[in-house]
């Protein structure tokens, strides 16, 4: 792993690379008024989204399970969700599910370390924006934020 841009690095490798902070930025230069939202029963891994993402000039939000965000008001203002599927109570697509009927067009990001068919469909019938599976990069991660988006209707 050595030899691999920081930013290219799975999630535990994570750092402020030049490409990462290239694809961070808006139309404008910059990230500034981007609020993401995540949503991981894990500290550390809360954390480790909330310093790459800051670093890279995102607004970040983070809760601890699907009834903390669904419980905040400042969910109406997310560009996007990144949610962990395998947490206690309310799972990732639970959340997702719920999140979608505020119907606010933000991104939609499922994250999970063990991806099999039931998530992949649950996750294509809710119209998820993108399925990563851990470990992924910043890169990976960053081009999902900033790729265009279909309007929604």
């Amino acid at each position: 792993m050595a030899d691999r841009p920081a930013a290219d690095r799975p999630m535990s490798g994570w750092a402020k690379g030049s490409r990462a902070s290239e694809l961070a930025k808006g139309a404008d230069g910059s990230a500034a008024g981007v609020l993401v939202c995540v949503v991981d029963d894990d500290e550390s891994v809360r954390d480790s989204f909330r310093t790459l993402l800051e670093s890279l000039g995102f607004t970040v939000t983070t809760y601890t399970s699907g009834r903390d965000i669904l419980a905040d008001e400042r969910r109406h203002q997310a560009s996007c969700f990144i949610v962990d599927q395998h947490m206690p109570g309310m799972d990732g697509l639970a959340t997702l599910g719920a999140l979608s009927r505020d119907a606010s067009g933000a991104l939609t990001i499922l994250i999970t370390g063990r991806l099999d068919a039931d998530i992949a469909a649950r996750a294509t019938a809710l119209d998820v924006g993108a399925v990563l599976e851990k470990p992924f990069s910043a890169i990976q991660l960053l081009e999902l934020i900033r790729a265009p988006r279909k309007p929604t209707r």
